[in-house]
């Protein structure tokens, strides 16, 4: 067997001349994993290679157009799942794909494509298959490295039944990370992860593990894009000791034979670009702000995710039709809903707005469409009898304008259905009235501590009078706790009363409050800028009447209350300029202010001398930023507001995507220990 360190895709650059925007183009996570895969997929680099093992050679051209068998585990199929498509798959020869655990039938005469984990179980499993001769011929694509023990498990296990010819090639892929946008990925991983880093009960050996996935899926994403950063992280902390291990990875890959093979993502152009705009790896600790996590978000895609707990991009609600009520599944794919991409990161408000204006756009190109049908069907002159060709262009081409309807149709309809079910939760919990409350805290503009006691204290939703959850008024006043200076006593004692009394547990709010150095990361959020202070005045006066306006939106003809609320000015929602605090570090480290270099490790893994390492002197245009024990939406967005206003480009990852919900229940099981 031959072990082969995969190349991403080339990403080749144009050859007249380059710069900056042509390099950061490349600077796209989902597209450089969607090239990686798309390549371990056609097999072109096998075309002309040969086995000296394989028994069963023959030529092989085209891959491509081979029809191929996909053979996946969990763990690779939810890589897959976001990314590519049925159709996606069938373009790359892939007719068939099935689960690695499974019972499977022979298939002769067709190669088989192995995308899995490097484990025991999985090599065992793919050695049985080789004994059982499942396919003609099979490939091997592990997500991450696989060990020198697993190998010879593998070469021990097919040689005692005599199937090593089975077995084509073996490749490394370096892919175990989960691509969601082209700037934003989740590893892949077990999840509570904010608890596995920062449960104090926890086993070394599992904390050692818990640092090396994260190593290792972090190597898996710069070896996809190509480049070798500048690492940057806070000392003293988990993202300390993953950045030192990524660090001596890194360095031991470079320093080894081909090891700077491995980074080559690029021709030779790109690599003397890469060399010149090296992107800057922020690692950050979760506990550097936590009152994000808790925040009730307003913009589009945070809210589909914190409200409608989307995951890996798929999204299910309750849809009713005719009267009947049935669950519907979404996939959420910006590179093909032209809408999502457009209002990921929009306040809710003007969505709504926008979905009215996309049922208007519908209706008129319809009537056209209609128009120009009954033209081409009445009149007998438009079409040539002599011309077949002529005609049958003709008829395609209305039947494509016909397909481009349906598909517009379907992705209003998808739209207007998420919008549906948001509108509902945000009416029955009144959602808006907590994001305006909470928006006041942060930016210290609280003037109206009557709505405050209303909201915590109030019935929950269900009850007279109700408003919000019991989450809903939690997270609140742990985000008035921690963003409020001196917080009498009387004060909280009387908010806890209520929400006791109502049945709440307040053990999250214990936690908090025996973790006083989170205030000091939470108070500098608040030292926000006077305009920002303004627009948000506004903003909270204009919140009030939302669901007054928003109401029966059942099918199209409800959207016209969107309409209405659309022409009072709730692009005002949010603060005009409102940087949260990771994005402020992440905009020091950028920019090479030197506010935190006394508290930020400097990594550089091309310098083998660590003891004199060379500090950058041009600010970075490209950033990688990872927060370690949990993201969310809220934060992803503010990050790429501030890349487009600054012309930087910033992806941002973490271990996983916490809504609200698991957020508080991992630190419910935190403080149980």
């Amino acid at each position: 067997m031959n072990q082969n360190s995969s190349l991403s895709s080339s990403g080749m650059m144009g050859s007249g001349g380059f710069g900056f925007d042509q390099f950061s183009n490349n600077f796209s996570i989902k597209t450089k994993q969607i090239e990686s895969i798309n390549k371990m997929l056609s097999l072109k680099s096998e075309s002309s290679s040969s086995n000296n093992n394989n028994n069963n050679n023959k030529a092989i051209s085209g891959w491509q157009e081979v029809w191929k068998v996909l053979i996946f585990d969990t763990h690779c199929s939810n890589i897959i799942a976001p990314i590519l498509t049925k159709g996606a798959l069938r373009n790359q020869g892939v007719t068939l794909y099935l689960p690695l655990h499974s019972d499977r039938q022979p298939i002769q005469d067709v190669p088989a494509i192995y995308f899995v984990l490097p484990t025991s179980d999985n090599i065992k499993r793919i050695a049985e298959d080789c004994k059982n001769k499942l396919y003609d011929n099979i490939y091997l694509n592990f997500a991450s490295k696989l060990s020198n023990q697993l190998m010879e498990e593998l070469a021990t296990l097919t040689i005692q039944s005599d199937s090593v010819s089975m077995i084509s090639k073996v490749y490394d892929q370096f892919l175990n990370f989960i691509s969601l946008e082209n700037d934003l990925f989740v590893l892949n991983n077990p999840r509570d992860s904010y608890l596995s880093f920062n449960d104090t009960r926890i086993k070394d050996t599992q904390a050692q593990e818990n640092i090396d996935m994260v190593v290792d899926s972090l190597f898996s994403v710069l070896v996809t894009l190509g480049v070798v950063p500048i690492i940057r992280a806070p000392k003293n902390s988990a993202a300390e000791m993953i950045a030192l291990a990524l660090e001596k990875r890194i360095s031991t890959t470079l320093q080894s034979s081909g090891g700077s093979n491995v980074f080559s993502n690029m021709n030779e152009m790109g690599s003397q670009l890469s060399s010149f705009y090296r992107p800057v790896l922020i690692l950050l600790d979760r506990n550097v702000d936590l009152s994000v996590c808790l925040h009730h978000p307003w913009t589009y895609q945070a809210l589909v995710h914190d409200v409608l707990n989307m995951s890996l991009n798929q999204v299910r609600i309750d849809v009713t039709q005719n009267g009947q009520t049935s669950k519907k599944s979404y996939g959420l794919d910006s590179s093909s809903d032209s809408f999502w991409s457009s209002n990921t990161g929009a306040a809710f408000s003007s969505v709504a707005g926008e979905i009215k204006s996309q049922i208007n756009e519908y209706y008129q190109q319809m009537e056209k469409l209609q128009q120009i049908t009954d033209i081409k069907l009445d009149d007998s002159d438009d079409f040539d009898n002599n011309n077949k060709k002529s005609n049958e262009n003709k008829t395609k081409g209305l039947g494509n304008l016909v397909q481009e309807m349906d598909e517009k149709k379907r992705l209003i309809d998808i739209h207007t259905n998420l919008a549906t079910d948001l509108t509902k939760n945000i009416r029955d919990r009144q959602i808006d009235c907590f994001f305006a409350m909470e928006e006041s805290i942060i930016t210290r503009s609280l003037t109206d501590k009557k709505e405050l006691h209303s909201l915590i204290t109030s019935p929950i939703v269900g009850e007279t009078g109700g408003r919000g959850t019991l989450e809903d008024k939690i997270r609140l006043l742990i985000i008035y706790f921690l963003s409020t200076k001196n917080v009498p006593q009387s004060e909280m004692d009387q908010y806890e009363d209520a929400l006791t009394k109502m049945g709440a547990d307040l053990s999250t709010l214990d936690f908090f409050k025996k973790t006083k150095a989170f205030n000091e990361s939470l108070t500098a959020i608040a030292n926000v800028n006077q305009s920002s202070t303004q627009s948000s005045n506004t903003a909270s006066g204009k919140i009030g009447g939302f669901m007054q306006m928003m109401t029966s939106v059942t099918g199209y003809q409800g959207v016209e209350s969107f309409t209405n609320f659309f022409q009072q000015g709730v692009r005002a929602l949010l603060p005009k300029s409102k940087d949260l605090f990771v994005t402020r570090i992440v905009e020091s480290i950028m920019d090479l202010k030197n506010t935190l270099d006394a508290d930020y490790l400097y990594l550089d893994p091309k310098i083998q001398n660590k003891s004199n390492v060379p500090k950058r002197t041009t600010p970075f245009k490209e950033a990688i930023v990872f927060t370690v024990g949990g993201g969310n939406y809220v934060e992803y967005q503010n990050l790429q507001d501030f890349s487009k206003k600054h012309n930087k480009k910033i992806i941002y990852g973490s271990n996983e995507l916490l809504t609200s919900k698991e957020f508080l229940n991992q630190i419910k099981n935190l403080n149980k220990n």
